[in-house]
């Protein structure tokens, strides 16, 4: 799964981003969680791509509120064509990427300890791929999002046997996904991955992200 994320302001991340658009004005995040706002990049159903302040926990496409009954911040590819609401999503054609420095995940082995952040080979952003929505909230309109997820390759698998998220780190494999929707990038990682074993919790390492959003 992929509960936890960072998006660090560096120059290759904002460059990343304005391959396809111009970017908003962004702020770097080290522990984003389900529930909050990420800035993702996002195609529209009329073929345009664009940055979106989005929740990362999918709602249904025109919702009227914003709810977290069912745990719906990751969309797992071996169902994505079963479920209404990523099957909905993916017939608009609203796919996006989920842009990110790192992913946090927790060894299944090993209760109570700390994460594990995972990088690609060189320590360069990425993007995670996924789909979005848009809602209402108190008559306002908001963005959200979810992130696929895919069974581990053989460097997730000793840290988290059920599954990863979509990584995709080559800007034509984004191009790819965004503009053509190619399923065939929903795969695990086939590329290098690194990973650093943190000493303590992300809320003790990053405290002045511990406010709600």
């Amino acid at each position: 799964m992929c509960g936890r994320a960072s998006q660090r302001l560096t120059e290759d991340f904002a460059l990343m981003i304005a391959h396809f658009t111009l970017p908003d004005i962004l702020t770097t995040r080290n522990n984003l969680r389900p529930t909050e706002p990420a800035w993702i990049v996002a195609r529209r159903g009329d073929g345009v791509i664009r940055t979106l302040r989005a929740r990362w926990w999918c709602q249904r496409e025109g919702g009227t509120h914003f709810e977290t009954k069912y745990p719906t911040f990751n969309a797992r590819v071996d169902t994505m064509h079963e479920r209404r609401l990523w099957s909905d999503l993916l017939r608009r054609g609203q796919r996006c990427l989920f842009p990110v420095s790192s992913f946090y995940e927790w060894p299944t082995k090993g209760k109570g300890l700390p994460p594990v952040e995972i990088f690609v080979e060189g320590r360069k952003p990425y993007a995670l791929a996924g789909l979005w929505s848009r809602y209402t909230d108190e008559g306002s309109p908001f963005f959200s999002f979810a992130v696929f997820t895919t069974a581990p390759n053989d460097f997730m698998l000793p840290i988290h046997e059920k599954a990863m998220p979509v990584i995709i780190s080559d800007i034509r494999d984004q191009e790819r996904w965004l503009t053509d929707g190619d399923e065939e990038l929903l795969v695990p990682y086939k590329g290098i991955l690194e990973a650093d074993k943190l000493d303590s919790t992300l809320e003790k390492l990053y405290p002045n992200e511990n406010a709600k959003r």
